[in-house]
């Protein structure tokens, strides 16, 4: 797990949500969800947030992929549903999942929970 937590995707994201201020075992929760979906993805964090962007071959300017980003939703959603996880468990596990990339500059959105 400590190899997850140095990766700098990962320390931005605690550091910006402030993550690295809850109980060990809602820090280690987080990293174990992420770790599980990396593998599930077959890309590393770092990798992950680099996905969801491209580059102006004008002027090199960075934006995010509009089709990289629903891809990444579809991923979470295939991610979360073969977990097995419903309801309101489902939205909550996506949204972890999206507040990385968000955390990192990637604006993506979920469903929300109606319960």
């Amino acid at each position: 797990m400590s190899e997850i937590a140095s990766s700098e995707t990962v320390r931005r994201w605690f550091d910006s949500a402030g993550h690295g201020e809850e109980p060990p075992e809602e820090q280690h929760r987080r990293l174990v969800l992420l770790a599980e979906f990396s593998a599930f993805a077959g890309r590393s964090p770092d990798e992950l947030v680099a996905g969801c962007f491209l580059r102006k071959k004008a002027t090199g300017d960075k934006f995010v992929s509009a089709k990289a980003r629903q891809a990444m939703n579809e991923s979470i959603a295939e991610f979360v549903a073969k977990k097995g996880f419903e309801g309101r468990e489902a939205v909550a596990t996506g949204n972890v999942l999206r507040s990385f990339l968000i955390h990192n500059g990637v604006f993506i959105q979920g469903g929300a929970w109606r319960g």
